[in-house]
């Protein structure tokens, strides 16, 4: 009986040391009902758990705790948001544009309504068309020539005939303010099709 205790006591200050050894803040766990923190607005759960892995500071199980979609019932007509439980500020609040292309929302941190477009097709370099009365999406339209599009990693293009394009020469030595619809802190830059934020 000794011997597991002994053998118990020495687990226990290996994953001691494991964390502090690891710099870990995090509670270690086992499983997910070792992470419970008591807040009803969390999905409470045990990461990285691996019982045949070898003890190193590359794994290490750790509690993690996500906050619930804002919204979410977490008791007494209380809501859930960014992982609080607060009052229901849409409780009362109807928001009903009476469009049939816009989705409509109650935030519920402010109580404020939002109204976004139903018809976003991600393609910056056409027309999103709808329908009001039927919510029917239509983005065959090209956007109109010199439209700014394809903002990713400091870039920047421009429609031409509903497809997004380099507008810069790459061929020329000089630098200049990127061209067709103005767009502040865009350049082209020698040897470059897109224009670059902030200069070359």
């Amino acid at each position: 009986m000794r011997h597991w205790v002994v053998i118990m006591l020495f687990l226990f200050a290996l994953g001691a040391l494991r964390v502090v050894a690891c710099g870990e803040e995090d509670v270690s766990c086992v499983d997910d009902e070792d992470c419970d923190d008591g807040n009803p607005c969390t999905r409470d759960w045990c990461h990285s758990y691996d019982p045949d892995a070898p003890i190193t500071c590359e794994v290490v199980q750790r509690c993690r705790h996500s906050p619930e979609d804002d919204g979410t019932s977490c008791g007494s007509g209380k809501v859930c948001v960014l992982g609080a439980c607060r009052e229901n500020l849409c409780e009362d609040v109807v928001c009903e544009d009476g469009n049939a292309c816009t989705a409509d929302v109650c935030d519920f941190g402010d109580g404020t309504c939002h109204f976004t477009s139903l018809c976003d097709d991600g393609d910056d370099c056409t027309e999103d068309i709808c329908n009001p009365l039927d919510g029917l999406c239509d983005s065959t339209t090209p956007a109109e020539d010199g439209t700014a599009c394809g903002w990713y990693e400091g870039l920047l293009g421009m429609c031409s005939a509903g497809a997004c394009v380099g507008p810069c020469d790459p061929g020329s030595n000089q630098i200049y303010p990127c061209p067709g619809e103005p767009v502040p802190d865009y350049f082209c830059c020698p040897g470059r099709e897109y224009c670059i934020e902030g200069g070359c």
